[in-house]
């Protein structure tokens, strides 16, 4: 298995709701932080995704809530690659936000694609970007279908 990349947060004042423990869109927003930072650390931040004229597009994203988490509390949110198409253009990643105790408190299953920005089309990514990917396989990786195209009206924009 490849090692599994983590990144802390401390739970803010502003990421709880009234009931007092973490919003549902901060998990996403963890998670895609996460995500994002493991890029970084892989050499491809937001700066060099834009010199290779590429940059994700979200297919979609599952949460799946397990336990509640508190204002102040340190959470760790981990990225594993679960699946990626044969050309590398899609993958699939799946986060697992813990507790400091080390109880899972959700997991997230997002699902998306690399877009060639002049083109406006989903595409396989440059070599690089497909070697960090693989670098985070997990024991339960699989190699992903393509999605069949959806034009939700005529004017739509179609990835």
């Amino acid at each position: 298995m490849s090692k599994v990349f983590k990144k802390s947060f401390e739970v803010r004042w502003d990421d709880v709701d009234l009931n007092g423990h973490l919003r549902n869109t901060r998990y996403l927003e963890y998670a895609s932080t996460a995500r994002l930072s493991y890029l970084a650390e892989a050499g491809w931040d937001v700066r060099a995704l834009q010199k290779e004229g590429f940059t994700i597009v979200m297919l979609g994203e599952e949460v799946t809530y397990l336990r509640e988490v508190f204002f102040t509390e340190r959470v760790s949110v981990s990225c594993e690659v679960v699946g990626l198409s044969a050309d590398g253009s899609r993958w699939r990643i799946r986060h697992s936000i813990s507790r400091e105790n080390g109880e899972e408190a959700a997991v997230i299953r997002a699902l998306g694609a690399w877009i060639d920005i002049r083109a406006r089309k989903i595409t396989a990514p440059p070599p690089g970007i497909r070697a960090a990917l693989e670098a985070a396989r997990s024991d339960d990786f699989e190699v992903i279908g393509a999605q069949p195209r959806r034009t939700v009206d005529a004017n739509a924009q179609d990835y």
